[in-house]
């Protein structure tokens, strides 16, 4: 548990920490959105106490400039009134004084509703003396008419002046000229001031999203109006794009790093805990091989001596009993081949405990094979197995030459056993680099994937005659040459290759 646990916690403690960042992105979205709604709440209220002093200031400078035009007016009209007492104008008079006064034009009318006199022409022929007294604005005409009715006489005075240079002033102070450079500052999307305002029960001040996010609105109350002041998002939403793009990143760098690391740790882990077992393996073979060493020396000691004299009474029995029938005969043939086979297998166990003392003598590969495939050649014919042998070169290895007829011997004999009703036996040698690679391969390999990885493993066999040494004494031979033992096995064919690989002797 405590190889697991370790990478189990890396792993949660990386999950624990992307939960927290994805914590943090949304407390920091959220509060970026708040100080947008803060930002455009303060610059709305700004914009409308603006609004508000721009409308105020549009409206008294309107009444002062037309108290200012009523009152020049006005003077005007009382001089008029003052030279016509004395002389009366004529219309040519009237409109010189007029064009000189700047004045668009006058009417002069004597008594009611009168003709009068006008100045240029038929100016305000129309008119008459029914207005009162005062300023009016004439919006048709861009005109503002001054009607002024002296105390001495039933009729009046009318004068009027364009209403065009006073209109291109307040324009340039005007709420409309103001919203359209507000329109034009950066970050305001639009200013709209709107006739109706809201109701008792509404909020006087209200900000909300519109147009998918991209621009945050914002009412204000201005008087008996409704001020809309509206401002782009672009730089919230760069900012909230590069805070999911940092996300993002900052995301997938804990997942791949704590992916790995747990992945690492996993590995890690394992591998101890795959090293511990093999050492433990290893701890146990080499107890039982200590076992098996101490049995193997006692089982030579006390029984090969017996043996050999009962195989050597055998064999005195067969040659010397002439008067045996043929079944004693067989019997103590029988008899032999048992002690026979019983020695093979003390040889076998003292092979496999003890460590091999390998020679260093050159050894010519191709003729040690001919020679092991001229031992079984016969039984080779007999069970109809076809051996095909083929070497490029005259390959020499440094070793020991009688290990090495065992090594090949008990390939060979493996091959041959496994074949009983007939098949092949490719022998191949090859060269590559400094190393010597012997490949044979066989058919009748019956075994199946789960008894084929334990091909290997001592005391292993399927052949009833078998000690399951054959193949773990080949492998300790080769490593005692410091070359390689592999196999390969194809369950579908039933066939299966060795490559027995040895260093080849230095040139």
């Amino acid at each position: 548990m405590k190889y697991y646990s370790a990478w189990q916690a890396n792993l949660s403690v990386f999950s624990l920490i992307t939960v927290l960042v994805g914590g943090y992105f949304f407390w920091q979205t959220q509060q970026a959105s708040r100080e947008l709604e803060n930002h455009s709440r303060d610059h709305a209220e700004i914009l409308a106490a603006v609004v508000e002093l721009t409308i105020n200031n549009a409206l008294l400078s309107r009444d002062a400039l037309e108290e200012t035009v009523a009152g020049s007016l006005d003077n005007s009209a009382r001089f008029i009134h003052y030279l016509d007492l004395i002389e009366l104008f004529s219309s040519s008079e009237l409109t010189a004084y007029a064009a000189e006064s700047g004045l668009a034009g006058v009417r002069i009318i004597q008594t009611g509703n009168g003709p009068g006199v006008s100045g240029p022409g038929d100016w305000l022929s129309d008119r008459g003396c029914e207005t009162s007294e005062g300023l009016i604005r004439v919006t048709d005409e861009q005109l503002y008419l001054y009607t002024f009715h002296p105390e001495d006489s039933s009729g009046c005075i009318l004068l009027g002046i364009s209403s065009r240079p006073i209109d291109a002033t307040l324009d340039k102070i005007s709420v409309e000229r103001l919203l359209a450079i507000l329109e034009n500052l950066h970050d305001i999307a639009y200013v709209r001031l709107q006739p109706d305002a809201p109701s008792k029960d509404q909020e006087s001040l209200n900000t909300h999203l519109i147009q998918n996010d991209s621009i945050i609105e914002t009412l204000v109350s201005v008087g008996d109006r409704q001020l809309i002041v509206a401002l782009k998002l672009d730089r919230f939403g760069k900012r909230r794009a590069k805070m999911r793009q940092e996300f993002i990143f900052f995301i997938c760098f804990l997942v791949l790093f704590g992916s790995f690391s747990s992945w690492w740790l996993y590995r890690l882990q394992h591998g101890r805990l795959r090293q511990t077992r093999d050492f433990e393996r290893k701890m146990a073979r080499q107890h039982e091989d200590a076992a098996l060493g101490r049995a193997a020396a006692t089982i030579t000691h006390e029984l090969r001596n017996p043996l050999n004299a009962i195989g050597m009474g055998l064999q005195r029995m067969q040659i010397e009993a002439d008067n045996l029938d043929p079944d004693h005969h067989q019997l103590l043939s029988s008899m032999r081949n048992a002690v026979d086979r019983t020695n093979t297998i003390i040889t076998r166990l003292n092979q496999y405990i003890h460590s091999f003392e390998v020679s260093n003598e050159p050894v010519h590969i191709a003729s040690l094979l001919r020679e092991t495939i001229t031992l079984y050649q016969v039984q080779c014919s007999e069970q109809n197995i076809e051996v095909d042998f083929s070497c490029d070169q005259n390959y020499f290895i440094s070793g020991d030459r009688i290990l090495l007829e065992e090594l090949f011997e008990n390939v060979f004999k493996n091959s041959v056993e496994a074949q009983g009703t007939g098949g092949f036996i490719k022998i191949a040698v090859r060269r590559m680099r400094s190393n010597c690679i012997v490949e044979v391969e066989n058919g009748g390999f019956l075994l199946t994937p789960d008894e084929g990885r334990l091909l290997f493993e001592p005391y292993f066999t399927k052949k009833s005659k078998g000690t399951g040494l054959g193949l773990v004494i080949s492998k300790k031979i080769v490593l005692a040459h410091k070359g390689k033992l592999e196999w390969h096995a194809d369950y579908e064919k039933k066939r299966i290759q060795f490559l027995i690989t040895l260093p080849m002797m230095a040139s």
